[in-house]
């Protein structure tokens, strides 16, 4: 159940790693899904005080370490659990990307975890997108996996397929 990718620019991409641009902009949309879930979880918190203690309804004020490591691990579940699953967070999904392994099949949860979690913890590692020859983070390089663009859809037990761009 392959969708047929209707642009030619987008065929002559499929399975090639995807440069800084493209994984900036999925990044970008990924943090504001994973501030709305950070949203939410503050909101449900506020929900539960109010039907608990009564009114007024207040959000939850957090002391700092627990706000910041509250987000972190949002967005570290967030990540983890999608790139394990699809390959694909909202915002890869958004941008045509998909995150694989250095054969091009879907990450195991222990390699999506410990990617997401060098993602929340270093950041500034996609940086090295912009020196690579092969478009790979510090984190694809320490982890072995890449982003590459894929706009097909895939089962979740069958691997996206792969381009020469993986092997350059």
């Amino acid at each position: 159940m392959t969708r047929v990718i209707r642009y030619a620019e987008a065929r002559a991409l499929q399975g090639h790693r995807a440069g800084f641009a493209s994984r900036v902009a999925a990044d970008v949309v990924d943090l504001g899904v994973a501030w709305l879930l950070g949203l939410s979880a503050l909101l449900a918190a506020g929900v539960v005080r109010y039907l608990l203690v009564g009114p007024p309804f207040r959000l939850p004020i957090l002391p700092n370490w627990l706000d910041t490591g509250g987000a972190a691990a949002i967005a570290v579940g967030y990540l983890a659990l999608n790139w394990a699953a699809t390959g694909r967070s909202v915002g890869k999904q958004v941008a045509g990307l998909r995150v694989v392994d250095r054969f091009g099949r879907r990450l195991s949860l222990r390699r999506a975890l410990a990617r997401a979690v060098l993602y929340v913890l270093f950041p500034a590692g996609l940086l090295w997108v912009l020196a690579s020859r092969r478009n790979a983070s510090v984190q694809d390089l320490v982890l072995g996996t890449a982003v590459v663009y894929d706009w097909a859809y895939h089962p979740a037990d069958e691997s996206p397929p792969t381009g020469d761009g993986r092997s350059s």
